[in-house]
């Protein structure tokens, strides 16, 4: 569902991906390795977030550069830090995710939505929003369009111990059916959803 090839990523003359390779199958992964080392530089290439330099990334059967919107269809990104417009409520921001992915926003959506406390927060507006809250407002938004890859950058970061619990339950039952791959320094949270460990490193060129 997730494969890429000798991804390369630079920032002028700073090199933080070479020749990255990786191929997974439905599954939950937990990439680690140190801070600085490009394991969020890695997440947003293959989200499409950051085009690579050179390289291959398919989703579930599409390449992100040939057919970049199939591709993205397939695909959801959660990053550490939330990029959300400070104006829009957490209403708009699932509808404009559900929009992109040219669907309604599902009662599965809803659901988590209301299992993450937030059903209160969706006429608020972002920037009021607590970084908690938003926090789990993108990570609910992962959800609509029904990805075959989760992409989530330190998804564990800033949620307290319920929304933590619902998380590790949503994921231990996505990974059946999903790649979910994700940034973590949170060794009990990567356990507590059975991910296996992919150290960076092992991502070089075979």
């Amino acid at each position: 569902m997730l494969r890429f090839e000798n991804v390369c990523k630079s920032y002028g003359s700073r090199t933080v991906l070479h020749e990255r390779t990786g191929r997974f199958a439905p599954g939950a992964y937990a990439l680690r390795g140190p801070n600085g080392i490009g394991k969020s530089t890695l997440l947003r290439v293959l989200a499409g977030v950051d085009e690579a330099d050179g390289g291959d990334i398919v989703i579930d059967g599409q390449s992100l550069l040939a057919q970049p919107a199939a591709a993205k269809a397939r695909l959801s990104y959660a990053p550490d830090e939330c990029p959300v417009y400070p104006f829009v409520t957490g209403r708009e921001l699932l509808a404009f995710v559900a929009w992109a992915k040219r669907c309604a926003v599902p009662d599965d959506v809803m659901d988590i939505v209301g299992r993450f406390g937030l059903a209160r927060h969706l006429d608020t507006r972002c920037g009021a929003m607590s970084l908690g809250t938003q926090k789990k407002l993108m990570l609910a938004a992962a959800w609509i369009g029904d990805p075959a890859v989760l992409l989530l950058d330190e998804p564990s970061n800033g949620l307290d111990a319920d929304a933590r619990a619902v998380l590790v339950a949503l994921l231990a039952a996505r990974r059946e059916t999903s790649v979910v791959f994700m940034s973590t320094h949170d060794r009990a949270f990567a356990d507590a959803v059975g991910a296996a460990v992919v150290e960076f490193e092992a991502l070089a060129q075979r």
